[in-house]
């Protein structure tokens, strides 16, 4: 496909688009903390500049003026985000005299960008927008408007119009933290003309690991620009305030004297396995509570619902404040319907399912709840962390199961053998210490294009 054909697509998807932004907002409206405006004019790159960018600025290692200069970083959503924060920290610390432009396309990451840079965006040292469609008019007027020294990718966005604006305009553009599955790979090579021009288009490529740096090659990723620099996601920093937050979250429940397990980042279909596997689980193991995280926030409605149905004692944690709870019955169920505490969740917890496993969603990342010494279950569906996961299965820090029966029984025996569930945990958090270091690999590659 000829990157004509493609736009011309994508033009007379436009509306489509838009409709779909329209009904997932009157979806996501019934939880008041989710509630956005829908900024539908940032999506076709419609928007007033900031005046950050508009000035010139003294910068600290040339005497010269620049006028109004950006580094610009896009994390498609919350995931990409929360790997992105390290080096966003780092690139702030050592580049203060370039501001930051950071981009998303959905709307739970434009909360959690919000809410992680509030001060920040207040005081104009960080911009905040959408990232527009990937229409040559709509790039066009996005990068004039940020004007960034450079353009900084998360993992696999692959946007033509975009890269081509980029390159028309001699902005330096950098795919980091690349991954490729082979599912997606597949997929990428059905439109090979185009995913080639695109990927050439880049000024380097970052690959989390061999495999993905051998796909991105496979696809027409120039030899020369890719690296291998592993993934940023093993540079966790577990914070104190998120420590300190599961503890008080514990506390409020009362949840002192119990097991926690946390159902974290669930699909469709996969709750009602939990929700089964808890009860089976809670017969033989009395203190055993639940956290169950929907990955999306159009569901928790529906989830709070089931959970509901079987006349479990469920708490939202949108409606709980800062005190304990004062109730007669005893909290079973916590429906985490927040968003960026997932951290705060995992410090409350002692065992951990990753969701997005038993049902053909990919996975998600299991990196966070190992930095945190906790022991790990997933289900047969990890493709789309294919690398991560064989490295956990390899060293023992990490159990995989096949469906809901084995996910009951590895459970079990995760909470008859305390003694087994530290091991794992413990092996777990060795082996983030052990492949971290990502992030500095990258900030050497990116210092030419920043001094």
């Amino acid at each position: 496909m000829s990157r004509f054909f493609y736009t011309l697509l994508y033009y007379c998807l436009v509306p489509a688009l838009f409709l779909r932004l329209l009904i997932k907002h009157q979806k996501t409206n019934a939880y008041k903390e989710q509630r956005q405006s829908l900024r539908l004019a940032e999506r076709l790159a419609f928007f007033s500049k900031p005046d950050f960018l508009k000035t010139e600025f003294q910068t600290e290692l040339k005497l010269e003026k620049k006028k109004g200069q950006s580094i610009w970083f896009h994390t498609v959503s919350v995931g990409e985000f929360i790997a992105a924060l390290p080096l966003i920290r780092q690139m702030m610390q050592d580049y203060p005299h370039y501001p930051l432009v950071i981009t998303c396309t959905t709307t739970t990451g434009s909360a959690q960008i919000t809410k992680t840079f509030f001060r920040e965006i207040k005081q104009g040292k960080i911009f905040h927008v959408y990232l527009p469609y990937d229409l040559p008019g709509a790039m066009q007027r996005f990068l004039t408007a940020v004007r960034p020294r450079l353009g900084l990718i998360m993992e696999t966005e692959i946007w033509p119009n975009l890269l081509n604006a980029a390159q028309q305009m001699s902005i330096p553009m950098w795919l980091l933290n690349a991954r490729l599955s082979a599912r997606s790979a597949k997929g990428y090579s059905k439109i090979s003309t185009l995913i080639k021009t695109a990927l050439q288009q880049f000024t380097g490529i970052a690959a989390q690991d061999i495999l993905d740096s051998e796909r991105l090659q496979c696809l027409g990723a120039k030899k020369t620009a890719v690296s291998i620099t592993g993934s940023i996601k093993f540079d966790i920093n577990v914070n104190a305030d998120d420590i300190k937050a599961g503890n008080t979250l514990r506390q409020q429940l009362h949840w002192q004297d119990n097991t926690v397990l946390i159902a974290a980042s669930t699909h469709k279909g996969e709750d009602e396995i939990l929700l089964s596997v808890y009860q089976k689980l809670k017969q033989h193991h009395r203190q055993l509570v639940m956290i169950i995280v929907p990955r999306h926030p159009e569901r928790f409605q529906s989830v709070y619902r089931l959970l509901k149905a079987d006349n479990n004692f469920v708490i939202k944690r949108s409606v709980m404040d800062d005190k304990p709870l004062n109730t007669d019955k005893s909290t079973e169920i916590l429906l985490g319907d927040s968003m960026g505490e997932m951290m705060c969740y995992f410090a409350c917890a002692d065992l951990v399912f990753m969701g997005g496993t038993l049902v053909p969603t990919g996975g998600h990342n299991i990196l966070e709840p190992a930095a945190m010494g906790l022991p790990i279950v997933y289900g047969p569906h990890m493709f789309n962390f294919n690398a991560v996961g064989e490295l956990f299965l390899h060293y023992k820090a990490a159990l995989q199961v096949k469906d809901k029966d084995s996910l009951e029984q590895v459970l079990d025996y995760l909470l008859s053998d305390k003694s087994e569930s530290d091991r794992i945990a413990a092996q777990a958090k060795q082996l983030i210490e052990q492949n971290a270091g990502a992030m500095n690999k990258m900030m050497l590659l990116l210092k030419p294009y920043l001094t």
